[in-house]
This record gives structure tokens, sequence and C-alpha cells, in this order.
């Protein structure tokens, strides 16, 4: 046996029994209310793939372009224009992530500590072994166009053994931070089920494999996600729905609390890929479009399960 499956089989972990549901459990329901709030208007921001409200700036929202940009992000205000210092140049271009590298970035998140976490693990094959999270300081998008200050986690997910394997269920498109450790969420093709994974430490040497603690049939792909900011709600994204499942403080496993869904309007969101939280219950969803969309988290229906 290599010393690559050794190091996957030895951080394996006892899986939580799956939430059983299927699209029959669901109610007939219509698409939650859905108000267009913004767009982001800026020829940079081509392919809006994640969004997140800044924990420094509240009324400024964090965003990043999909794989194929440079490693750049943009701040915006909810509106969807853009924030940028006063003396920048007319073409200016977004806030450069120095040395970095923007390999199907999908999803950005904040800590507690004024950091910003950035999901580098598109992994639109489930080939890639270089799977990444970047962790820097929120830069003041008044002031600076650039910053070189970050740190780059590698990680493999604890069950994947082959590269790619036969389900394809190792893409992710969801990252989010709570109760001092950074979490996320895969995007399956062989089902419609989502897999969340904790990382119980970093090392920015060595190869994280993050601790896998709960899985649920979203029905569906998994695109955003985020966490209110006591870090008791857990607000997930498809392209079709919404969900959100209520915890308790003591618990990181969100899928054995309470389960709320509505279904989207496709037609309006398009492509949707992006999600955060605005306020208590408040979110924000984000499209390939550029546009952003508020709904309220109290239009959901609670499921019984």
């Amino acid at each position: 046996m290599t010393s690559f499956r050794v190091l996957i089989l030895l951080c394996a972990v006892s899986i939580v029994p799956l939430t059983q549901l299927s699209a029959n459990d669901l109610p007939s329901a219509n698409p939650i209310p859905m108000k267009l709030v913004g767009k982001m208007n800026f020829a940079p921001i081509v392919e809006s793939s994640g969004i997140v409200r800044s924990k420094l700036w509240p009324d400024w929202l964090w965003t990043h372009n999909d794989s194929g940009d440079s490693a750049r992000i943009f701040a915006v205000r909810k509106s969807g224009t853009i924030i940028k210092p006063t003396w920048a140049a007319d073409n200016y271009q977004g806030l450069e992530i120095k040395e970095a590298a923007n390999i199907d970035w999908e999803d950005i998140a904040t800590d507690e500590s004024g950091n910003l976490i950035i999901a580098a693990c598109g992994n639109n094959s489930n080939a890639r072994r270089d799977l990444a999270i970047y962790v820097f300081p929120e830069p003041n998008a008044t002031q600076v166009i650039a910053t070189r200050t970050f740190h780059r986690y590698d990680f493999i997910y604890p069950d994947q053994l082959d590269f790619p394997p036969l389900d394809n269920n190792y893409d992710c498109e969801a990252i989010f931070f709570a109760r001092g450790k950074i979490y996320i969420l895969t995007k399956h093709r062989a089902d419609t089920h989502t897999k969340l994974y904790r990382f119980d430490s970093l090392d920015p040497i060595g190869m994280n494999v993050p601790t896998m603690i709960g899985e649920f049939d979203v029905q569906g792909r998994v695109t955003g996600a985020d966490v209110s900011e006591d870090g008791t709600r857990l607000a997930v994204l498809t392209y079709r729905h919404v969900w959100l499942f209520k915890s308790d403080r003591k618990k990181d496993n969100y899928f054995e609390g309470s389960v709320y869904w509505a279904p989207l309007n496709t037609l309006a969101t398009k492509n949707c890929e992006s999600l955060c939280f605005w306020d208590e219950d408040s979110l924000l969803i984000g499209n390939e479009e550029r546009e952003l969309y508020e709904i309220k988290a109290s239009d959901l229906l609670e499921l019984q399960l």
C-alpha cells in the first residue's frame, strides 16, 4: 500500500449517518421572494464566484472571479458599485494578491480575526492534487491596490483514494468559518448530496486533511455557503434551492439540527454561484451575471425530516 493511501486511511473518520431525503419529500412551494438589489457593473468582474460581507467594513462585500483570472479580489457595495482608492488609475483592475494563483477560486469567507479565506479548491474533474485554502488579512480597498501577505494551506480529502475517483464527489464551491474552524462543503456529480468537512488544524508546510462530520442530500449541487454571525445557522445554496440548517452552539454537524428550505426562481437567478448573510434575516445571492439578489431567511419553510 502506498504511503499516500496509508495517510488517507489513517485520517479517515466514522461517517455520520446520511440524512435521507428525496425530491418527493420536498413540499410543493412557490419560489422564495427575491429582490434585485445590485449589479456589479465593473468590467474586471467577469464571473463573480463567491461573496462575503466584510467583518471590518460592514457596508462592503468581497468577491472574486472564477478560475482563469489573475489572483485578485474586489470590494463592492451591496448595490454592486466598486470600492477603490480615490487615487487609483482609471484602469483599476481590482486588488491584487501578489504571489498567489487563482486556480479555481470558488468561494470566500471571513473569520473572527479580520482575515479573508478563499477556497482555491474548485475541482470539476476531481483529479486535482493541489487543492488549497488562502488566508490573509482583510486589506483596506480604499488605500491599497495590492497585498502579498497570505498563508496557503494545501489539503486532501480523507476519503478520496483515487484521482479522479469513480464517484466525482470531490469538487468544492463553498467555504465558511465558525466556532474557530474552517469548514467546506462538497459539490457532487454522482449524486445530489453534499459532505461537510472541518479543518481541526492548519499546517502551512505539510498536507492538511479535514475531518468529515456530516452528509446531507441537498437535491442538487452546492455552489455557495455562509454562516450567521452567531454561528448557529448555516445557509447553503444550490442552483435550484436554498437551504438553512440550524444547530446549537455545541454541535458543528449542522445537518443534525432543524432544516429549512425554499426553491429559487431559476429564471431570475440564472446560474447562482454565491451566497452570504447580510444581516440576521437577509441573505444575498450572486449569479454569474454579476447580479445580487436579497432573500429573507424567515421566508424559508421548515422541513419535518
